[in-house]
């Protein structure tokens, strides 16, 4: 069977070593996932960055991730422990975090649900200028040498 673009070949998955439960999962999640970033996207370039999460090194990931993203960046080429470089941690959770501070949620579910509406509401042209500035982050922290680089922003 070929891989898609939309959906791992069973081949690929089963060379990763996963078993039948888990490439069934995988599938359905991969799925959806690609569906929501090319909505998101509308066709244009994006970038799947990893950091070193251990999940993001899992032999489930990778399968997935090498079906549906061909040449993608995986985590060795990212530095580890680097939030002030991931925009998700110097900035998105923060707001993310904001717009849902001093609640009460019942259930986990009730807490996801409050995250994806505080997700819906950041404004796009936030996240473009947060997306924007890793590149002078990314000079910064080159030029620091690798050390603490915030007080050259």
């Amino acid at each position: 069977m070929k891989s898609s673009p939309h959906r791992p070949s069973i081949e690929l998955l089963f060379k990763r070593g996963l078993g039948s439960a888990e490439i069934a999962r995988r599938l359905q999640i991969s799925s959806s996932a690609v569906r929501i970033l090319r909505r998101h996207f509308a066709g244009g370039p994006f970038i799947l960055q990893q950091d070193w999460a251990p999940s993001h090194g899992s032999r489930s990931t990778l399968a997935v991730l090498e079906a549906h993203f061909p040449g993608f960046l995986d985590k060795n080429l990212w530095p580890a422990s680097s939030p002030d470089l991931n925009p998700m941690d110097f900035s998105v959770w923060g707001m993310l975090e904001g717009k849902i501070a001093g609640k009460v949620f019942a259930t986990v579910d009730d807490l996801k649900a409050a995250l994806e509406v505080a997700w819906a509401s950041i404004d796009d042209g936030y996240l473009r200028r947060t997306v924007n500035s890793v590149k002078k982050r990314l000079r910064a922290c080159v030029k620091a040498r690798g050390s603490n680089f915030e007080i050259l922003l």
